[in-house]
C-alpha cells in the first residue's frame, strides 16, 4: 500500500506539468481572441522586486531584475497603461537585457487587450516557437525516468537480497545505495554548476543596502513556526549598460535562528563598499558574489555515509 503511494507522488510530477501546459494552452486561445490597439512604450529599465524562493514551509523571499517595460494605449477615448509584455511567466532574471533593446522608449507597438477588461494587457500573446515541443519531450523523459526507476528499484532489491548475508534488510540495502547513487548526481550538478560560475566574468558592484532578514520557517520535526534570520546584502552592478540588482553571495543560503550569526555575515559587506560580482555571460541578471569552492567536497560525505550504512545493514 506505501509502495503504491509513493508511485502516485511520483506520478503527480509529470501530471502537474502537463495540467500547467493545457491550462497555458487554454489561456492562450483566450488571449487570441482580445483586441488589439496601437500603443507606445513610455517606460523601459530594469526594475529590482522581491519574490519568493519557492519554499511551502517558508516565507523568504529574494530579490530578482525584471524588466520594467511600461506602455499606453488608447480605446474609446480612454488611455490605459499596461505593464504586462508576454503571456509566458516572468519569473524574473530572464532576458532582461534583451527584452529592454526589443521595447525601447518611444516604440510604437500593438497592445492586445481584453474587450471586456480593457486594462488588461500585453505585448506578446504566443509563446515562443518550440516550446510546447520541448515541454512535452521533457515530459516523456521524466515519464521514462519515473518508470525506471520504479522498476529498477525492484529489480535492485531483488538481486541485493539474494546476495547479502541479511536477506531480510535486502530492500533498506538497495534503498541506500540507490540514494547514493542519486545524491551523487545532484552533488556533481552542484560541484560543476560551481565551477561554471567560478569561471563566469566579473562587475565591480556597489552594496546598496546591508541587514539581517527575519522570516518564518516550518520546523520539519514539529511543524512549528519558527523565525530565522539571515544576511540581507542587497548590491547593483552594470553589464552592457543595464544595471542589475541581486542578493546572492553564496552558492547556498545560510540561515540560522541565531540573529548574531547572520549578522557577522552582513557586517563584511558595509554598505556603498565596492565588491566583485560574479554574473553568468548568457544572462547578466544570474549573479553571485562567492561561487561554491573546495568546501562542497564535503557533500560526498553523504553518499559516502550511506553506502558505510548499506554494508553495515548487509551484514
Amino acid at each position: 500500500m506505501n509502495s503504491w503511494i509513493f508511485y502516485l507522488i511520483l506520478a503527480a510530477i509529470p501530471g502537474v506539468i502537463v495540467f500547467a501546459v493545457v491550462y497555458k494552452y487554454l489561456e492562450i486561445l483566450q488571449v487570441r481572441r482580445w483586441s488589439s490597439a496601437p500603443g507606445r512604450i513610455v517606460v523601459s529599465t530594469s526594475q529590482a522586486r522581491e519574490v519568493s524562493r519557492g519554499d511551502p514551509n517558508s516565507n523568504d523571499t529574494e530579490l530578482r531584475s525584471f524588466a520594467g517595460i511600461e506602455y499606453e494605449y488608447t480605446v474609446a477615448g480612454r488611455t490605459y497603461r499596461g505593464t504586462r509584455v508576454s503571456i509566458g511567466e516572468d519569473m524574473g532574471n530572464f532576458e532582461v537585457a534583451e527584452t529592454i533593446a526589443r521595447y525601447p522608449v518611444g516604440k510604437a507597438v500593438t497592445v492586445y487587450y481584453n474587450p471586456n477588461k480593457r486594462d488588461h494587457a500585453m505585448l506578446e500573446r504566443d509563446l515562443p516557437p518550440g516550446m510546447f515541443k520541448a515541454v512535452i519531450i521533457f515530459v516523456v523523459v521524466l515519464v521514462a525516468l519515473v518508470v525506471g526507476a520504479v522498476v529498477g528499484f525492484g529489480k535492485l532489491s531483488t538481486l541485493v537480497t539474494s546476495l547479502v548475508p541479511n536477506t531480510s534488510n535486502g530492500p533498506f540495502v538497495a534503498a541506500c545505495l540507490g540514494f547514493a547513487a542519486l545524491a551523487s548526481l545532484f552533488i556533481y550538478a552542484i560541484q560543476r554548476n560551481a565551477a561554471l560560475q567560478r569561471a563566469w566574468p566579473t562587475a565591480t558592484g556597489r552594496v546598496e543596502s546591508s541587514g539581517v532578514h527575519a522570516f518564518e520557517s516550518r520546523d520539519d520535526d514539529d511543524g512549528r513556526l519558527r523565525t530565522k534570520y539571515r544576511a540581507n546584502v542587497v548590491y547593483t552592478y552594470e553589464v552592457a549598460r543595464v544595471r542589475y540588482t541581486g542578493d546572492k553571495l553564496g552558492s547556498s543560503e545560510t540561515s540560522s535562528t541565531v540573529e548574531k550569526l547572520a549578522r557577522r555575515i552582513a557586517d563584511r559587506y558595509p554598505a556603498g563598499s565596492a565588491i566583485e560580482i560574479h554574473y553568468n555571460p548568457a544572462n547578466p541578471a544570474e549573479a553571485i558574489v562567492k561561487p561554491g569552492g573546495r568546501a562542497l567536497l564535503l557533500l560526498w560525505l553523504l553518499p559516502l555515509g550511506m553506502l558505510i550504512l548499506a554494508c553495515i545493514a548487509a551484514q
